[in-house]
């Protein structure tokens, strides 16, 4: 045989072999700018049991009759089930203007995060332009391109060009597919994976369609190791080598190609003995065939993204974004004098900046990926950084901002969260309030509340249910990234008063039951719930010197340089050389210490209706030892303030939070705790025949739940036999419900 035979058949085999085994080595749709290979590269079985599982792959294995080979085509988008309500839902008309995710790049971070993991198409963005590059250099390229129209891999991008052919195939110019952009390719082929309806204006399937668009493109099997695409993996293991050894629970299905799982899906479920239960738990999507919980996603704002419309809508305000002033004058009493003002106002007009345009026609949408069962949380990247809330309105309707006042702690002030009357309305309402459970007295600490601490020497009441006091928790969440308001999730507002000399020592909001010792599950890092998030609110003008700052232990002064930093025993030095303390602090009191630290280190000043936010867990759920904080002894005056805290996951004394299971069955063998044997469920209705029960509200003990009156939706509950649920009508108890032994129970007014 000769050679040059040899040769050819040589390139004929080296031909059919590539063939062959290049949709499991690149993506199918690789030439075209757009990743659209499985999701797993593996042909192990489904689990059909679960909710939802994948019943075939995005990629359609056909027989070419000529060749007698067997090879992959890309899926035409004219027979998926869901192209035309895609089509009508992000307003495409059949034209590449209309998708709103053309020209725009997905830049995915993992949750509190300020760099990215991924930027989503920036590999792609330069595959087609060495494609287009090929294209046109003409010759052996030419013949390649041909290759590939006779695989059925067509080069979409360069319609343009394929129009002014005069040989171009009509059927491929006209083909939806050169209508939709590479986001919404992969949309629509992950939303094919579910064998059970879904709809993109349900948050739940969204969520699940978003995982595995955006895990195909941080697939380790496409990518290298080390490429920026593999980087969104789970970032909680602790740096400790038997740790770094410990695979992630997924990896042990048998029924995975684990190799080939992408990392994203090990960020997105953190595993059952880390994914705390959230109320709405039951009514999340698993991914297709890892049968993984998936992330939910939000905007740098803490927007979460709940439907497709929402997505697309949030595309094309990035394109149309420009420079431009937020609108609003700053509040400022009358009483303020000119320097106060300027000091004290409590909102901040801003100017937020677009992507230089001519740097790239192409702009950037930043999404937050936040694993399942866990919150949102800002990711700030230097003092200063300006986060506008335009989603949350203040009082009068003044737009929402933060400012990042340090990333460690992470700390930031708040502009237009509440004013002065909100303020006041709270004050009194405290002073008003007679409920042993919620009226102003000594304060207390610990798991348990029912302690006295020498080193906290405030006064505090709590608010659950006012009309102020609902709007301000209401607002809370809406600035910490929440959807939807949940009340399990918020403790009362507690209002605190600070007379002279009173304060309280440095502490964590984070309530530590390192030997569980308590029935509640504390461990915000496995299933447990913890305090994650405090907003403070300023309801009193105190001046320099006056005292009652909040004091951040671990910060220091913003702007100030490392050299500059004070330590205690100059601190100390200085405050006795001044006189401010002398003979009202002892010496060496852990109140003149407070207050030497207070004017060296990280602290907030009040003044009325001023408001700072702060975390106490990191995004995984673990303890920001960071955090720890106190107030200052007050010098002159008296300090007026209250706080909210925010749970990662249902509080204590909520039907589902989370408990230590042996501490249950210990009480329960005392006979302790009945409440806890089986799990009921109570349904609460408003028959309309009492007019006395308008505006009825429901209260689990002294805990407000939820509205109860004529206009209000019937209330269910997960709850415990002899909970008790209580009826109240203008802040009075009218009825009262005991859970008794049925597993369904309901109670009528």
């Amino acid at each position: 045989m000769s050679t040059r035979a040899k040769l050819g058949g040589i390139c004929l085999l080296s031909y059919a072999i590539g063939v062959l085994l290049s949709p499991y080595i690149l993506p199918v749709d690789f030439f075209t700018g757009i990743i659209i290979g499985p999701l797993f590269v593996s042909t192990a079985n489904n689990n059909n049991n679960d909710q939802h599982s994948s019943s075939s792959s995005s990629l359609e294995g056909k027989k070419d009759n000529d060749d007698n080979v067997t090879i992959i085509k890309p899926v035409n988008l004219d027979e998926l089930k869901y192209t035309a309500t895609y089509q009508q839902i992000i307003g495409n008309n059949n034209n590449d203007d209309d998708d709103p995710f053309f020209d725009v790049d997905i830049v995915l971070h993992r949750n509190g995060e300020p760099d990215p993991c991924v930027s989503q198409y920036q590999q792609q963005q330069q595959q087609q332009q060495q494609q287009q590059m090929m294209m046109k250099k003409g010759g052996i390229a030419s013949i390649f391109k041909k290759m590939l129209d006779r695989l059925g891999i067509y080069t979409s991008n360069d319609t343009t060009d394929a129009a002014d052919d005069a040989h171009a195939d009509k059927n491929i110019i006209h083909n939806k597919e050169s209508f939709f952009s590479p986001l919404s390719k992969s949309i629509l082929q992950s939303a094919e994976q579910f064998d059970t309806q879904i709809s993109f204006d349900s948050k739940y399937d969204l969520d699940a369609i978003l995982t595995h668009t955006f895990a195909i493109q941080t697939n380790p099997s496409i990518f290298p190791p080390n490429d920026i695409l593999s980087s969104c993996g789970p970032n909680w293991v602790k740096p400790t080598q038997q740790q770094q050894q410990q695979q992630h629970y997924l990896d042990g299905n048998s029924q995975l190609n684990y190799n080939a799982l992408s990392s994203m899906i090990k960020y997105c479920d953190m595993g059952i003995d880390r994914t705390p239960i959230q109320p709405d738990h039951e009514h999340l999507v698993r991914v297709p065939y890892a049968r993984s919980l998936p992330c939910h996603f939000h905007t740098r704002e803490g927007v979460r993204v709940t439907s497709l419309r929402q997505l697309a809508d949030l595309a094309r305000e990035v394109k149309t974004k420009t420079t431009k002033s937020v609108q609003g004058t700053c509040k400022v009493d009358d009483h303020h004098d000119k320097d106060e003002k300027t000091k004290d106002q409590t909102c901040l007009t801003t100017t937020t900046s677009s992507r230089n345009d001519n740097e790239s026609d192409r702009k950037e949408l930043h999404l937050y990926a936040v694993s399942a069962g866990r919150v949102f949380m800002f990711a700030p990247k230097y003092v200063g950084e300006i986060f506008e809330l335009p989603h949350v309105k203040g009082p009068e309707g003044l737009p929402v901002s933060l400012e990042v006042m340090s990333l460690n702690p992470r700390v930031f002030d708040i502009y237009n969260f509440f004013d002065r009357s909100e303020s006041a309305a709270i004050v009194d309402k405290a002073l008003k309030e007679t409920t042993e459970t919620h009226r102003m007295k000594r304060s207390t600490t610990g798991a348990s509340s029912h302690s006295l601490n020498s080193k906290r020497t405030s006064e505090n009441g709590f608010d659950t249910h006012g009309k102020e006091a609902m709007i301000v928790k209401h607002r809370c969440m809406d600035i910490l990234g929440f959807d939807e308001y949940v009340e399990s999730l918020t403790d009362g507002l507690q209002v605190l008063r600070y007379n002279k000399t009173t304060g309280y020592y440095s502490h964590m909001d984070w309530i530590d039951d390192h030997y569980k010792k308590e029935e509640h599950n504390y461990d915000s890092a496995g299933v447990g719930s913890n305090r994650f998030a405090t907003i403070l609110l300023y309801m009193s003008d105190l001046k320099e010197g006056d005292g009652g700052e909040t004091l951040f232990s671990h910060g220091w002064p913003i702007g100030q340089p490392e050299e500059d930093h004070v330590p205690l025993n100059v601190a100390l030095e200085t405050l006795r050389e001044s006189g401010d303390v002398e003979g009202i602090l002892k010496r060496d009191s852990w109140e003149e210490k407070m207050v030497a630290n207070c004017r060296t280190r990280l602290a907030v000043r009040p003044h009325s209706s001023r408001a700072v936010l702060f975390y106490s867990q990191h995004p995984d759920g673990s303890v920001d030892d960071s955090s720890l904080h106190g107030g200052c002894p007050v010098i002159k005056g008296e300090k007026w303030a209250a706080n909210l805290w925010v749970w990662n996951a249902p509080r204590n004394g909520f039907p589902g939070s989370p408990k230590n299971q042996h501490v249950v069955e210990k009480k329960r063998a005392a006979n302790k705790s009945p409440e806890h044997d089986v799990q009921k469920h109570a349904t609460f209705y408003n028959t309309k025949s009492d007019e006395s029960m308008m505006n009825a509200q429901l209260f689990f003990q002294d805990t407000f739940w939820g509205l109860y009156g004529f206009d209000d939706p019937p209330l269910g509950v997960n709850t415990f036999e002899g909970h008790k649920w209580y009826v109240r009508v203008d802040g009075e108890v009218v009825k009262s419900f005991i859970i008794g032994k049925e597993k369904n129970q309901e109670f009528n007014i």
